[in-house]
């Protein structure tokens, strides 16, 4: 008997405007009338996703920044797992070599270096998540929307790594779709030991500790558990197709 529904966000939940729709939020609030549990699960931080569930009046947990962190319904961080200071400095180094663009996610918000490269990184992240968009539809997007896609600006990461109070949770790395300089650095980056390098899309790597990627929640329990005592339906499927009706 199904519990607990799960959605991703990007290319699932979100249209091509990074909105839920009015058939999306209908289908949420139905299934959670009915005494289902509904749980985003986002490579994006509780600061870029939540503002847009609680726009659309949805209440839910949150699994953010690929499982580095977990929030109950009330926004309290209940989970939270960074990247060790060893493992920072070896991926910067790597995505740094090969002259790519990368943000730092925190649990004290994301950090850019630069804004401009900021922009155009998301323009391209969401052409890979919505190829249907053009170049200009994307970058227009990008720009239109960066109070729901937060970023603090740093003349240097060190003014981050150097603070004592922050975890960096996620490395976010983005360049052109199948750029070859893309595929060596996570080539080279999933060598190293402790880190879980995946992709969200074709121009994006993303970078968590290990621990990040092992771990779940169980329907109506703050407690943390093996995903593989958790089964979920395909939100991607139902969003989806509430989309083109």
């Amino acid at each position: 008997m199904i519990q607990l529904i799960v959605s991703d966000m990007d290319g699932t939940l979100l249209n091509d405007s990074m909105e839920i729709s009015s058939e999306n939020i209908a289908a949420i609030k139905k299934v959670q009338a009915a005494g289902l549990e509904f749980v985003v699960a986002t490579g994006r931080s509780i600061e870029e996703a939540q503002p847009i569930l609680q726009a659309a009046g949805i209440r839910c947990r949150y699994i953010t920044s690929n499982g580095a962190q977990i929030f109950d319904e009330n926004g309290q961080n209940i989970f939270t797992v960074g990247i060790e200071k060893k493992e920072l400095a070896l991926t910067m180094s790597i995505l740094r070599h090969h002259q790519i663009y990368f943000e730092l996610f925190t649990d004290h918000g994301g950090y850019t270096e630069n804004i401009d490269d900021r922009i155009a990184s998301v323009a391209h992240w969401l052409k890979s998540t919505s190829p249907n968009l053009s170049e200009a539809e994307a970058i227009e997007i990008a720009e239109s929307h960066m109070a729901t896609l937060p970023i603090n600006f740093v003349a240097d990461f060190k003014e981050v790594l150097e603070n004592p109070e922050v975890t960096v949770l996620k490395i976010f790395a983005m360049g052109q779709i199948d750029d070859p300089a893309l595929l060596l650095a996570k080539e080279e980056l999933s060598q190293i030991t402790n880190l879980s390098v995946t992709s969200s899309g074709a121009n994006n790597i993303e970078v968590n500790h290990e621990s990040a990627q092992k771990r779940s929640i169980t329907p109506k329990s703050d407690r943390v558990t093996k995903p593989s005592l958790v089964k979920c339906c395909s939100a991607r499927r139902q969003f989806q197709r509430h989309e083109h009706d």
